[in-house]
């Protein structure tokens, strides 16, 4: 019984990956740059907020 059911999850995987839209490689290129630009910016901006944070605090505390 395991063996059905294995079988026909294979069958099923196998027909939806055939659905599937894989991207061109000009579009899995741009994608990952623009994920990898929004990520450095984010970052930026998260660490500029820490600093500036860190030194109201430090201005703050004394």
């Amino acid at each position: 019984m395991a063996e059905n059911k294995t079988g026909s999850y294979l069958q099923e995987v196998s027909k939806e990956m055939s659905k599937v839209h894989w991207p061109k490689r000009k579009e899995l290129v741009s994608n990952t740059t623009l994920t990898l630009i929004a990520s450095f910016i984010l970052a930026l901006f998260i660490y500029v907020a820490d600093q500036g944070i860190s030194q109201a605090l430090q201005f703050l505390y004394g």
